[in-house]
């Protein structure tokens, strides 16, 4: 399959999608988009890589856990199967590990003597524990990241250049999903051979646009996180992967380039960084 386009980041596990799947899928793959489903826990991971099974080309996944869904009780990485996340990774069809990271939007900034902060860096060590095991298991299988960061790029970036000055040769670190951190920050990712995604949501103001204009060509990608973050003129539907397309547009008219040429660009990105998709 020629790709015109690579969605680097959907759910198509999403019951909000349920019976039009086969369609909104159908449908990506004969405008020529293919697509990454990507696992937020161990169920979502097993619906992903049996979803792509489903097609002989085009359609492949991701296997991770989620930040928001680690669970809080015990600590290092009690409660996480992590053995079960190895076997799943042996799938032809898995092309990456996500979606893993640090998010901490829902943790309060605390004054000084606040009770609950102990708790709170107990949930943060808990995640990054977690983290940790993921990118071991990144360094294991030698597959790319499917990076989530929210409001936690400082730790994790601590964290991704520590482990980058222990593993050597690695060819294809990943992708940073939905960036829509600054100039500075992306820089950082860039260091570290990471590209940043865009979705649909930059038509509606919610990116950093210095980040997006200044970011190389060779580390920039496209996703639909589908359902979510769905560009206009469909932002009161569910996002689908042919909506694509229509992102890329307002990307290049940011960056000040043409359309086609920065499909190109993005498409052979997510062929480079994600080695097992094939074209």
């Amino acid at each position: 399959m020629q790709y015109r386009l690579i969605d680097t980041h959907a759910h198509l596990d999403d019951e909000i999608l349920g019976k039009d799947l086969d369609i909104i899928i159908r449908h990506a793959l004969e405008e020529n988009i293919g697509m990454v489903t990507i696992g937020s826990d161990l169920e979502s991971s097993r619906r992903a890589v049996a979803i792509a099974s489903k097609y002989p080309e085009g359609v492949y996944a991701a296997v991770g856990l989620h930040p928001q869904k680690v669970p809080l009780d015990g600590t290092g990485t009690a409660g996480i199967e992590i053995g079960l996340y190895r076997e799943l990774l042996q799938h032809p069809k898995v092309v990456a590990i996500g979606e893993v990271g640090l998010d901490y939007r829902d943790f309060p900034v605390l004054r000084r003597g606040d009770a609950r902060a102990a708790i709170i860096e107990a949930a943060k060590s808990k995640q990054k524990a977690v983290f940790s095991a993921f990118l071991e298991l990144s360094r294991e299988a030698r597959l790319p990241l499917m990076l989530h960061s929210r409001e936690s790029h400082d730790d994790l970036l601590s964290m991704l250049e520590n482990w980058d000055k222990l593993t050597p040769g690695f060819d294809a670190r990943g992708i940073v999903h939905g960036f829509v951190g600054d100039w500075k920050t992306a820089r950082r990712f860039f260091n570290l051979d990471f590209a940043i995604s865009v979705t649909g949501i930059m038509a509606h103001g919610a990116y950093n646009a210095e980040a997006i204009r200044k970011a190389p060509a060779t580390q920039l990608v496209i996703e639909s996180d589908c359902p979510h973050a769905t560009i206009a003129p469909w932002a009161l539907r569910r996002s689908e992967p042919s909506y694509l397309p229509a992102c890329v547009s307002a990307v290049a008219a940011l960056r000040g380039e043409k359309t086609e040429a920065l499909m190109a660009s993005m498409t052979a990105n997510s062929l480079r960084i994600l080695k097992r998709l094939k074209q």
